[in-house]
C-alpha cells in the first residue's frame, strides 16, 4: 500500500486530505441528512474530482518526460510508458473509490431524510 501510495506523488496527499473530511461528511448525512450536508459533501467531492484529474496529468507529464529525457528508458519506451502509466492512475485509484463509498452513504442519507409534501 505505501508502494501504491508513493507511486501516486505528493497529489496523493492532497486526495487523501480531501477524501478523509469527504467521508466523514457522508458518514454524518448518512446519519442525520440535511440540505446543507449535501451542499458540502457535493463540494468536496468535486474538490476530489479535480484533485484526481490534477494528480493524473501530472503523473503522466512527468512520465512523459522521463521517458523521453532518460536513456535507459527509452531504449524499451513501450515498456516504460506503460509502467509509468500504472503509477500515474494511481491518484484516481485512490480518489474514485472513496468518493463511491462516500456517494453511497449520501444514498442512504437522502432515503432518511424528510420529503416535503
Amino acid at each position: 500500500m505505501i508502494t501504491f501510495f508513493l507511486a501516486g506523488g505528493w497529489i496523493m496527499f492532497v486526495v487523501l486530505a480531501i477524501a478523509i473530511p469527504l467521508l466523514i461528511a457522508a458518514v454524518k448525512f448518512a446519519r442525520n441528512a440535511s440540505p446543507h450536508g449535501l451542499s458540502i459533501i457535493r463540494a468536496l467531492t468535486l474538490a476530489l474530482v479535480f484533485a484526481a484529474i490534477a494528480g493524473v496529468v501530472a503523473d503522466v507529464a512527468s512520465v512523459c518526460r522521463h521517458v523521453v529525457t532518460r536513456p535507459d528508458l527509452a531504449e524499451h519506451p513501450f515498456e516504460s510508458v506503460m509502467y509509468g502509466l500504472n503509477e500515474a492512475l494511481a491518484p484516481a485509484i485512490l480518489a474514485f473509490p472513496l468518493a463511491t463509498v462516500a456517494w453511497i452513504l449520501v444514498a442512504f442519507g437522502v432515503r432518511r431524510m424528510p420529503h416535503d409534501d
